[in-house]
């Protein structure tokens, strides 16, 4: 069995080195010119999406099936509406603790007998919390559909929540931690986060080591108790399975369990940042300068979604994207410089990140930024959009070819309440798009306010002279001290 905690951040692009051997850069001036005339988009390839059937059972609980009759393994994602903003204030991570101990033993059922069933059915399962949600993410072979309902019923019902196993379950979230305290991405990510949220409730997706040890069992109790509900879950499954099978299945299993009221904390909207905050973590064993900048934008409902994805994919989305071929092929500052979204239920954020030499740390935030400025200030050649749009038109089979990712992008719909218009008017909602509605994205969002924080060892400071403050942080997000300008000098 494969047990997962995943926070959502994402891991490096790498890059091979035998294509380094095989494309030798460009001239300066041939790189701007390609940047400036990229190559004409290919023809829009047709697209056949997957019809998705839906049907809510008499105690709540959603359902939405996608019939795959290629593939021998069903994919299932059971969705809990309550993710890490869930938490009381006082004992955040207790939603990622609780996700993981659903698994770790039942009435029936002891975690290692759990564990053999799973594996014996072809299985595996994953738990991801999000700020809004968890996800447990079980494969298993098609024709063990009962089995797999059955065992879903049995933990998800009754669970025994063991002592021994919440230790075992909070030692291992502990080690996670600790291992990533090394991780300069890790580090960067969660302190970008840890300042953009502040006193929002999606701060405490940015729990401590220290905190995971006061979680205690009836912590635990409680949260299940209160979230754990049919009428606060969906259900995505995909495979060779029909919309009347699934529900019967699916109906036989976990129609004995109970709905009730549920009462979700408030999480308000958030607003963006209006001034450049600028901070740096000294981590001494790091060779060169991890940076992100980023700021709030919209939440994922909003209208702007298709346009900004266009927006984004100017700036930042592939290697011929504007932060990449600046950076990296024509100032060589960078090893990679990408711009990505991540979007939540009250709030999306913009951010760019990219590993720099440390010589170069002041030069490429600066660069970054005039990048940020001209998207806002200078109208994008219509080219450039439409070469963005036909990667992105291009690229959405691939990005929904597996079963895990097909039913990633489907369980978000479903997490998010995004609709069926989302999902089949996909082609069109990017082809409508056009030079005007991409550039008023830029002037639309505070990006050019961004926060910015800097991983690296100490010799940086002295690159990053020429801000106006700089806020110095321990690896795990603490304060330590702030300079100002006049001060390093």
């Amino acid at each position: 069995m494969r047990i997962k905690l995943k926070l959502g951040y994402h891991h490096l692009f790498f890059f091979s080195l035998f294509s380094l051997f095989l494309i030798q850069p460009l001239p300066l001036g041939s790189q701007e010119r390609f940047r400036r005339s990229p190559p004409l988009p290919e023809p829009v390839p047709e697209l056949s999406l997957p019809l998705v059937e839906t049907h809510t059972l008499t105690n709540g609980l959603e359902i939405a099936v996608v019939r795959r009759q290629d593939k021998p393994v069903i994919s299932m994602r059971l969705i809990i509406m309550a993710g890490e903003s869930s938490s009381p204030d006082n004992i955040p991570g207790i939603a990622t603790l609780c996700g993981r101990m659903i698994t770790k033993g039942s009435v029936n059922l002891r975690a290692e007998e759990i564990e053999k069933k799973i594996e014996s059915l072809g299985g595996s399962i994953t738990i991801e919390t999000h700020p809004d949600y968890t996800e447990f993410i079980f494969s298993f072979l098609g024709e063990y559909l009962e089995a797999a309902m059955r065992l879903l019923g049995e933990t998800l019902l009754r669970p025994t929540f063991p002592r021994l196993e919440i230790g075992n379950v909070q030692r291992s979230m502990f080690y996670d931690l600790a291992i990533q305290n090394n991780n300069p991405e890790f580090i960067a990510r969660r302190l970008l986060y840890q300042v953009l949220f502040e006193s929002h409730p999606y701060r405490k997706i940015i729990f401590d080591q220290g905190g995971i040890k006061n979680l205690s069992r009836r912590d635990i109790i409680s949260f299940y108790s209160r979230y754990y509900r049919p009428n606060n879950a969906k259900l995505v499954l995909i495979g060779n399975l029909n919309l009347e099978m699934a529900s019967r299945t699916v109906s036989r299993y976990l129609s004995p369990w109970e709905k009730q009221e549920i009462e979700h904390p408030f999480v308000p909207l958030l607003n963006p940042r209006e001034k450049i905050k600028v901070c740096f973590v000294d981590l001494p064993q790091a060779k060169d300068a991890t940076i992100y900048l980023g700021n709030i934008v919209f939440p994922i409902t909003s209208q702007d979604y298709f346009p900004f994805t266009v927006f984004n994919q100017v700036i930042g989305g592939t290697t011929n994207s504007r932060l990449f071929m600046h950076l990296r092929e024509s100032k060589a500052y960078a090893y990679y410089a990408f711009s990505e979204m991540r979007y939540f239920r009250s709030c999306g954020i913009f951010l760019i990140r990219t590993k720099v030499l440390t010589d170069f740390s002041y030069d490429a935030i600066q660069e970054i930024l005039k990048e940020i400025n001209d998207l806002r200030n200078i109208p994008i050649p219509s080219q450039e959009i439409e070469q963005a749009k036909s990667y992105l038109i291009g690229n959405f089979p691939l990005i929904i070819e597996t079963y895990d990712d097909l039913s990633g992008k489907l369980s978000e719909i479903q997490a998010f309440g995004l609709g069926r218009d989302h999902w089949e008017r996909y082609y069109s909602n990017i082809i409508r798009i056009n030079s005007e509605t991409v550039s008023q994205m830029g002037q639309k969002y505070s990006l050019h306010t961004p926060v910015i924080v800097i991983v690296g060892n100490n010799e940086i400071m002295k690159y990053l002279k020429e801000f106006a403050l700089v806020g110095v942080y321990s690896p795990d997000g603490k304060l330590r001290y702030e300079i100002t300008k006049g001060e390093k000098e």
